[in-house]
């Protein structure tokens, strides 16, 4: 078998109601706002027409999932799966800093030197491997030493001032150095952010610029031209982060990049004043405008396929790290997933089938025709074999798990259970946690809840939380407190109890 190329492009915290493709009922604030959610009614407004053309012909001529759920909704650990195909707990870092104890999923689960992940998977099959974008999963002393290198200025400090040039040329580097030096399996590092770009000082590159990423990437691919070896491209663009924004886009500087910035704009994507006429011209809302940007950037890289006559030869994989409503808990998770290899790929259309962010890395190594190391199997399950019966076989999963912060949720037929578990209190818990260990921070001198999760679920605290998801797909109804559901309700404990047995870490009691 001909080992074809693949190329990742991952989004940041897109619902389905960030794309035409998807119903937009289904997930996100628009799904909320369906269900009557008073803060969702009363704060947000539905997505409303989008123009994501090229996203939709992808979606149209390939695979399109609609039930396959993150790990974790947060950006480190839904990346550390990714990466690895493993969940965020088996992060080195967890061991560190929890040793046996129950752990709390955060932003501390980095993929460390030395684990498996797709690329140095496949590179042991003779595949180039690059990454262009955002990697938020370095290390604890590499993220703070970026951060020394990104912050040893004032907020105010300007991009002309010699000392800040030669402090952000020195982070960028460091950052693009350590991916390449150490055991990731890299073997091209471009046009790297090392985190979400709005910390970054001076504030004249704090800008999200995915035409940057966009260019770094267009150019690796049209440079296989007459090449033999298969590639492998991760392409991590930055947006939506969040919901649309017209405002951001509007604003956004083309000249910025984690890397200073630069002498010009870049060329790949269309001029941003395009995009923003193309979308006031169709009648469409200032913040369709990131829609479309995303588009033009998957786009971009299709056409750059194309040109080195490789489109029959890739597998494009298109998909997000995690979504933005219920971003921070075990609440809902289910996220876009497209997958495009022309003649390769059977069931096109819509499949429903339940499935895991655990389950991609597997998957792409089955479809590229690489061994899947054990480590991988640990807790995801191919399913290779749904889209190519010839090469292996598939077994539809029972249920599929999700861990943040300090819950864990289980999926099964047609319900969720959530269980809330406060460990003892500790410094970090104290640090991450507020009054009562959830998310929380300070605002105007009282708690409030991260990301709103208390006002957009109404049993955000309950101890034990049950959903029929087909009933109540935006889990508004906790109803583990009926009587009538208890035995179900213990059913859904068991299983949850008995997958976390798997897990490196303990977790609490379940009556």
């Amino acid at each position: 078998m001909k080992h074809p190329n693949i190329v990742l492009f991952l989004a940041e915290d897109l619902d389905f109601e960030g794309l035409n493709c998807y119903n937009p009922e289904t997930t996100g604030y628009t799904g909320l706002i369906r269900a009557r959610n008073p803060f969702a009614s009363s704060t947000q407004k539905p997505t409303g027409r989008l123009l994501t053309p090229a996203i939709d012909s992808m979606a149209g001529d390939g695979v399109m999932f609609t039930n396959y759920y993150c790990t974790s909704p947060i950006c480190t650990p839904a990346r550390y799966t990714v990466m690895t195909g493993r969940f965020p707990e088996r992060s080195p870092e967890h061991g560190e800093i929890f040793g046996n104890g129950p752990s709390t999923v955060w932003f501390n689960s980095p993929v460390c030197p030395g684990e498996t992940l797709i690329p140095k998977a496949l590179k042991t099959a003779g595949y180039q491997t690059a990454i262009f974008g955002k990697w938020h999963n370095y290390p604890l002393p590499v993220r703070n030493e970026l951060n020394r290198l990104y912050h040893a200025f004032p907020e105010e400090a300007s991009w002309e001032d010699p000392e800040v040039k030669k402090r952000v040329h020195e982070g960028y580097q460091y950052a693009v150095d350590y991916l390449k030096n150490n055991d990731y399996g890299w073997d091209t590092v471009d046009r790297i952010y090392y985190e979400n770009p709005e910390p970054y000082l001076p504030v004249s590159i704090s800008s999200h610029n995915i035409d940057w990423v966009i260019e770094g990437a267009d150019d690796y691919i049209r440079s296989r031209t007459g090449q033999t070896d298969p590639f492998f491209a991760y392409i991590a663009v930055s947006i939506p982060h969040s919901r649309y924004s017209g405002k951001r886009f509007r604003e956004a500087n083309p000249l910025s990049s984690p890397a200073g910035l630069l002498d010009r704009p870049p060329h790949v994507l269309p001029p941003r004043h395009q995009i923003r006429e193309r979308i006031l011209t169709a009648g469409m809302a200032e913040s369709a405008c990131e829609g479309l940007w995303l588009d033009e950037a998957v786009k971009a890289i299709r056409n750059a396929i194309d040109a080195i006559g490789a489109t029959e030869d890739t597998c494009f994989i298109f998909t997000t790290d995690h979504p933005t409503a219920g971003k921070g808990s075990c609440h809902l998770g289910r996220i876009p997933l497209i997958m495009f290899w022309p003649h390769h790929l059977e069931g096109g259309g819509t499949l429903s089938h339940l499935l895991s962010e655990t389950d991609l890395a597997p998957t792409i190594l089955e479809l590229a025709g690489c061994n899947v190391p054990p480590d991988m199997r640990l807790d995801g399950h191919s399913f290779a074999g749904l889209l190519q019966p010839h090469i292996s076989s598939w077994t539809p999963r029972s249920n599929v798990l999700m861990e943040n912060v300090n819950s864990r949720a289980v999926i099964q037929d047609g319900y969720k259970y959530i269980a809330n578990r406060l460990p003892g209190r500790n410094a970090l818990e104290s640090e991450l946690c507020g009054r009562t260990g959830w998310l929380a921070e300070q605002i105007g001198g009282h708690d409030g809840i991260w990301w709103n999760l208390d006002l957009l679920f109404p049993a955000y605290f309950d101890e034990d939380q049950l959903y029929n998801i087909e009933m109540d797909p935006m889990e508004q109804h906790n109803l583990a407190s009926d009587p009538k559901n208890r035995t179900l309700l213990h059913s859904m404990q068991t299983t949850l109890s008995q997958e976390l047995r798997k897990l490196p870490h303990p977790f609490g009691e379940f009556s």
